[in-house]
């Protein structure tokens, strides 16, 4: 049997492997797991990992820097290598110093990997800002994923930057050689260890999501992250054992599969959150995820050498890899129709619209080039490597654009700085690459008809073709410079949308209509939070799945129909307005068992940190007999009593709420022996149970609300208002 059949089986097996559990989890071993896991991305290396820093977003924010960086680079290199193609003396000077890329092949090769690196390191930051709100909004280790953005960079600057320095100004004998040594060593096994470090990151902080929830986007990280792993084991064992079919395949994983599943992951995260909808066809999310790896996609081909068993298997693979293609983009752009107007005023989704928008066209061309290059008839190889490069300026660059202008906002809990700025960049970024590719292609088809008919000297010279190109793509570098301008300012911003980390959502409504069922599950996967607006519309349905989804009578309170008649709307959002039934049931069980608001808050405040988080609310809450409320209700439990929105409760915050409370809706029903006046004293004794002490403790602002509460004066100093509070 071929090898490359045994390595190709092994892979989707263990992809499918891979799948299964992260669907599923692992049972009991999860939790074991996740422990190691952690130990060891924040152990090792030792005292390395202590350098950075821990806090929610700084590793997706470490990604997106260092890509942005890199990103720089590339559209600068490329340029010089587009006008190395009109002017093939331009960079001759460079001799003069030792530094010379003779006819452009080394420029050309360094464009490509550094395009490949921007890439990867701008997409997969804004993957991991999806994979941190799906679980605990936040990395399992954020300092592990800052230290493995930086060692990557390194080994990459050390292997592509001074490596060649080094080597162009010492005389080392075989130098060739020792030069692809180190880079098989730096660019597949280095690598690969780092990213191993960066799954294990991924599965951990992935494993810590709702229960019977999914993220699409963990799942297109994940298996990009996997195939990489494997196809770098693949493809230093075939350099090894000579065995260029190995080599191929894993060539394909790399250049194929992972920029394209690292799109798909990032899309599936921002074009459905701007467009405050649900992924239009779950058909056409299945085929996109199943086809991606199990078809040979078109981009990067190269030639196989293989009998013609293998060339007609793979021609009919390449053939079948449109059809993942077009599935994602076709569903991805339906989903954004459902919310046109959402998705043009969030830059980030616009420009990954526009890049699932040309994905089609660029893959249809790529494919005509592609099965020339595979057989190896190379007609038009130069117009294959065209081809290429466009979509990963124009279709990689929007979603390295889109990472920028919609994750990196996210990882930092600021708005996006200057969304116009960031508009124009998106649009010089998809005419940039569109025109400048369009144009290369016109001189490349032109050079091959001068070549093919012999006369080349009665034809004009095709070297304006490569001007315009150059001209037209200089578009591209000014889009990057703004990107990078928009992200500095947006990481310096005042203009907050929530703490990182927090559970609060920044989806401010969405639409749910007749026609199907959702559970709360869903939504909440879907980044709809407690304080979102349900907008309940009318059912309809478009070709190829609903655009919508419907919400069930279990959303609301039993007193409320489905549908309330419009006179009786204000009405029905009085009546199941706030958590006041579970804090009405809170203070009785403080009357039945005798405790004050102070005993209490001590019994369950488990850290002493003199404030409760919702996993101490809901235990609270559950030894109280008052129920056993799932997260996302505890949450709105904890909203409705945090004053000052610091995502906890203090002791007086607690003690305000549970006042209001039975001041709002009644002293509940005395038991025997005690009075209505008796039970006024508890209150009383209960309120007034914060020492001098406590109240020192507390912000000027939330000593008002006290102070504002208890009818007292509310200005002045802190000493002038905890003397009010007091009494004195």
């Amino acid at each position: 049997m071929e090898p490359i059949f045994i390595s190709a089986a092994i892979l989707l097996a263990t992809l499918l492997v891979v799948s299964y559990y992260v669907t599923n989890g692992v049972g009991t071993m999860g939790v074991p797991l996740r422990q190691f896991a952690l130990f060891l991305m924040n152990k090792a290396p030792v005292g390395l990992v202590d350098l950075f820093k821990d806090e929610p977003g700084s590793g997706s924010r470490t990604w997106m820097k260092f890509g942005t960086g890199w990103f720089i680079l590339t559209v600068i290199s490329s340029f010089i290598a587009i006008w190395h193609n009109y002017d093939p003396t331009a960079l001759d000077s460079l001799a003069s110093i030792g530094w010379s890329y003779d006819d452009g092949s080394a420029l050309a090769d360094f464009t490509s990997a550094v395009m490949l690196i921007s890439f990867t390191y701008l997409v997969i930051g804004g993957c991991l800002v999806a994979v941190a709100r799906a679980g605990n909004n936040r990395l399992a280790s954020e300092a592990s994923a800052s230290m493995v953005a930086v060692l990557y960079t390194a080994s990459l600057s050390f292997n592509l930057i001074l490596i060649p320095i080094i080597f162009n100004f010492a005389d080392i004998a075989d130098a060739e050689t020792i030069r692809d040594l180190i880079s098989l060593m730096v660019n597949y096994v280095v690598s690969s260890l780092l990213f191993t470090a960066l799954l294990m990151n991924v599965l951990a902080t992935y494993s810590q999501r709702d229960d019977g929830s999914t993220s699409v986007t963990a799942w297109f990280l994940i298996m990009a992250i996997v195939s990489k792993l494997i196809a770098s084991m693949y493809y230093v064992i075939g350099e090894a054992t000579d065995n260029t079919q190995m080599v191929w395949m894993s060539e394909r994983v790399l250049e194929g599969w992972v920029p394209l599943a690292l799109m798909f992951a990032l899309a599936y995260h921002v074009i459905p959150h701007a467009a405050t909808a649900p992924i239009w066809s779950g058909s056409l999310l299945k085929a996109n995820m199943v086809l991606l790896f199990l078809t040979v996609p078109p981009f990067f081909m190269t030639s196989a050498d293989a009998g013609e068993l293998l060339q007609n298997v793979g021609a009919l693979l390449l053939t079948f890899s449109l059809l993942p293609l077009f599935a994602g983009s076709v569903n991805l752009l339906a989903t954004a129709s459902s919310n046109s107007s959402g998705v043009l005023k969030n830059p980030g989704a616009l420009s990954a619209t526009l890049a699932m928008l040309l994905l089609p066209i660029f893959a249809v061309g790529s494919y005509f080039t592609a099965m020339d290059t595979f057989t190896g008839t190379n007609q038009m190889l130069t117009m294959s490597s065209t081809i290429d490069n466009g979509f990963m300026y124009t279709v990689g660059g929007l979603m390295m654009l889109s990472a920028i202008f919609s994750s990196y906002p996210l990882a930092t809990g600021n708005k996006l700085a200057e969304p116009s700025r960031a508009n124009m960049s998106v649009w010089f970024m998809m005419l940039g690459g569109l025109t400048a590719t369009i144009t290369m292609l016109i001189g490349d088809f032109t050079s091959k008809a001068v070549l093919d008919s012999g006369v080349e000297d009665v034809v004009a010279s095709t070297s304006g073709f490569y001007l315009v190109a150059a001209a037209m793509f200089y578009l591209v570098p000014i889009s990057a410079i703004l990107a990078t301008l928009v992200l500095i300012r947006t990481g310096t911003s005042s203009q907050k949308i929530a703490e990182v980390g927090s559970k609060i959502s920044d989806v401010e409504t969405y639409t749910l209509v007749e026609g199907t069922s959702t559970t709360i599950q869903q939504l909440l996967g879907r980044g709809v939070g407690v304080n979102t607006n349900l907008v309940i519309g009318d059912a309809t349905e478009d070709e190829g799945g609903s655009t919508v989804i419907a919400v069930s009578a279990t959303l609301h309170n039993d007193e409320i129909t489905e549908f309330p008649e419009e006179d009786s709307v204000d009405e029905a959002h009085e009546e199941d307005k706030g958590p006041a039934k579970e804090l009405m049931m809170l203070v009785d069980y403080l009357k039945n068992s005798g405790q004050t608001v102070f005993d209490f808050f001590k019994s369950i405040d488990l850290d002493n940190s003199g404030s409760i988080d919702g996993f101490e609310f809901q235990q609270a809450l559950l030894n109280s007999d008052v129920g056993d409320f799932p997260p996302w209700e505890v949450d709105e439990l904890v909203a409705a009593i945090d004053l000052d929105s610091d995502g906890n409760i203090n002791l007086p915050e607690l003690d305000i709420a549970l006042a209001k409370i039975a001041a709002a809706y009644g002293s509940p029903e005395p038991k025997d022996g005690e009075d209505a006046e008796d039970a006024e004293d508890a209150e009383d004794e209960a309120s007034n149970e914060l020492s001098k002490t406590d109240l020192g403790k507390l912000k000027k602002a939330e000593l008002v609300s006290i102070a504002k509460e208890k009818g007292v004066a509310a200005t002045g100093t802190k000493a002038e208002l905890v003397a009010a509070i007091l009494g004195e």
